[in-house]
């Protein structure tokens, strides 16, 4: 296994398995390796990478798009977006995601879903032009906080937008502490931001054109 690459966000994973349906919620569960696991192409089909329990101090939770027994898939934060694997389920651990995060590119609407129930909606300034981000499913890759209970100041997603050399996307607070915009991502309101503390790593992110 260790002649395999290993899945990072920054890792290319051109040849692996896309997904095929990007407009569908998920299963509304989340994995994450118990240790170090190889990524496979199929059901009991070939590995292709490898992933670790741990990425950049922070668990390694996924998004489940798909059971069959004794496996998952589950949605890679590598380049391109959309890449997608199957793991043993023996060797996971599973929990509930029961929010989703719908994002409207070109009209900028952030909307915040507990199954199909929208929570709320806010205004949201993409800081780069909307053709550049990619569209489809992805999902939160870190949440980043003062404290366990407490809104977040980042959410880092398994997204990579087309033509830019600053990473992944991000939604952060529209104003930092002297009023200012801030730069990069997405800006939102404080108070979107303090809704946004119920989501975790693993949660589904959909990105629309509209």
């Amino acid at each position: 296994m260790q002649d395999l690459v290993e899945v990072t966000a920054q890792t290319e994973l051109t040849g692996a398995p896309r997904d095929e349906h990007q407009d569908q919620p998920g299963t509304g569960q989340v994995v994450v390796p118990r240790i170090p696991l190889a990524i496979f192409d199929a059901v009991g089909g070939s590995p292709f990478a490898r992933i670790r329990p741990v990425w950049a101090g922070s668990e390694a939770w996924l998004p489940v798009i798909e059971w069959q027994p004794g496996w998952v898939r589950v949605l890679l934060p590598t380049q391109p977006d959309g890449a997608t694997g199957w793991l043993d389920a023996r060797r996971i651990t599973i929990a509930r995601s029961r929010y989703r995060i719908h994002l409207a590119l070109r009209t900028g609407v952030l909307s915040l879903l507990r199954g199909d129930q929208r929570v709320g909606a806010w205004s949201a300034h993409l800081h780069a032009e909307h053709d550049a981000v990619p569209v489809g499913r992805s999902f939160v890759l870190t949440s980043v906080r003062r404290g366990p209970a407490t809104p977040p100041m980042l959410l880092r997603l398994a997204v990579h937008p087309h033509g830019r050399d600053a990473g992944l996307l991000t939604v952060h607070p529209r104003s930092g502490p002297d009023g200012a915009a801030a730069g990069g991502g997405i800006g939102v309101s404080d108070e979107a931001m303090a809704a946004l503390h119920v989501v975790s790593p693993g949660c589904v992110v959909h990105l629309e054109a509209c």
